[in-house]
């Protein structure tokens, strides 16, 4: 397989420090000298740079520059090389995890204070009652039959005549991801995927030694010739993509861009996975593909932990049946059931209809957010990939000299977190550069001024 530049680069730098040539505590060249050095972008010399922070090889000081460690700690270091890259693809989830910022554009989450209404501020008699009453262990492993049965209910409320034994609880999407990918794929597989989209779903495929090709996204969903191609030429088992409001860039699925997917799955023999967080947002708009396939052929992916507390870290998949029992022995086998008293919690709170109330109310918020930043930004003179679909995220588009990663960092000095729209790319040395703003975070004077002060002189 072709190395990439960024591999190229990073082998080459670590050879150096291997054998000897650059020594322990010497400064490596600035980031606009390696990238003349090695004849590569900045982006890609910032990419190779923390590559080498994440592995142990060299270690960053602010103001000073990259210094190479001792090598005594290389040996303990050591991850397995499929390892070290699914570390260096989450690299923005374990800045957003570990660092406190002032403004939090680059979160993929609301702020806290969206959710209070969601927290319990004592636990409900119907809920204690469940849990008291609860004999049953562990539970069943395709999750609690009150959540089910609610999620049953939301379904057929949009005209999605679905059964409970269509559904298995999880933790969360990502842990959804994880059971399908370990169910379906194994190493070698090729699978399709939205370009740009969710980065932690690459690193997952990454880590499973799944070969993942992008598709590139449109206003409108997939671009159907592009998937059209990858699917005859590479025969993928799967195509993970997201019908609305899609993470990074905000755009859905229009009705014939999903009936086309739809047709090109079914003519090339794949399942599609379609993760989709925003589903209960009374705000989004878009076409869902289990709208028009009924769950045949498309495996769904929900959680609740954008529209909730994350603390409860609880999701669900909806699928065949035949799939999701299947799905639901992988569960059982890997981490026995999900949590059982986030679903009970969860589930009260659907029942007593505080569900129904919080989202609208914070889907009001959402429209409001987005209208006002989308608006702003356009005043500004920044293009967006899409207008609103009025999920949670907008992609801001910046001048093509510009190395997005740079910018976040320099932002990040400041306190402010970005997140570099390189890193959903499925080739970060090929894409455009471009933020992922969450415009539930986004309206805030100091972001807007650090856009202008930075980003100026490049829109005049």
């Amino acid at each position: 397989m072709t190395k990439t530049k960024i591999e190229t680069v990073y082998q080459t730098i670590l050879r150096q420090i291997e054998q000897g040539k650059i020594t322990s505590g010497t400064r490596l060249p600035s980031i606009r000298n390696a990238a003349e050095d090695f004849k590569v972008s900045k982006n890609t010399i910032v990419t190779v740079y923390d590559q080498l922070v994440v592995n142990g090889m060299v270690s960053a000081k602010q103001g000073a520059g990259f210094f190479v460690n001792s090598t005594k700690l290389k040996l303990a270091e050591v991850k397995p090389e499929h390892v070290k890259q699914a570390s260096d693809i989450i690299s923005l989830l374990r800045a957003q995890l570990e660092k406190d910022y002032l403004v939090r554009v680059g979160d993929g989450r609301p702020p806290a204070s969206w959710m209070d209404d969601t927290i319990p501020k004592r636990s409900s008699p119907n809920a204690i009652s469940a849990i008291k009453n609860d004999s049953s262990g562990y539970g069943s492993p395709y999750g609690y039959g009150a959540l089910r049965d609610c999620i049953v209910t939301q379904h057929q409320a949009l005209n999605l005549d679905i059964s409970a034994d269509q559904i298995v609880t999880t933790f969360g999407a990502n842990h959804a991801l994880d059971l399908i990918i370990r169910r379906y794929l194994s190493p070698g597989d090729t699978v399709l995927v939205d370009d740009p989209g969710y980065y932690p779903l690459f690193a997952k495929l990454k880590l499973s030694k799944i070969n993942f090709v992008g598709v590139k996204r449109t206003l409108n969903g997939p671009d159907l010739k592009d998937l059209k191609n990858k699917a005859e030429n590479l025969k993928p088992l799967l195509f993970f993509t997201q019908s609305t409001a899609q993470n990074p860039t905000g755009s859905s699925f229009d009705l014939r861009t999903a009936h086309s997917v739809l047709q090109i799955a079914s003519q090339y023999n794949f399942l599609i996975v379609d993760d989709d967080p925003f589903i209960d947002l009374l705000s989004v708009k878009g076409t869902r593909l289990a709208t028009l396939d009924g769950f045949n052929n498309v495996m769904f992916v929900g959680t609740y932990s954008k529209t909730l507390s994350a603390s409860y870290r609880s999701g669900y998949i909806i699928a065949h049946p035949d799939i999701v029992a299947s799905l639901a022995e992988l569960k059982m086998i890997t981490s026995v059931n999900s949590s059982r008293y986030s679903e009970i919690i969860i589930a009260e709170f659907i029942n007593s209809r505080r569900y129904q109330k919080h989202l609208k109310k914070i889907s009001n918020r959402v429209i409001e957010a987005a209208n006002n930043v989308s608006n702003k930004l356009s005043d500004m003179g920044f293009e967006l990939f899409t207008r609103n679909t009025f999920g949670y995220y907008l992609q801001l588009m910046l001048p093509p000299n510009i190395s997005d990663l740079e910018l976040a960092q320099n932002a990040a000095k400041k306190g402010i977190f970005l997140a570099p729209g390189s890193l959903f790319a499925v080739d970060s040395e090929k894409s455009l550069p471009s933020l992922r703003i969450n415009v539930t975070r986004a309206d805030d004077v100091r972001f807007y001024n650090f856009l202008k002060t930075n980003l100026l002189n490049y829109n005049s």
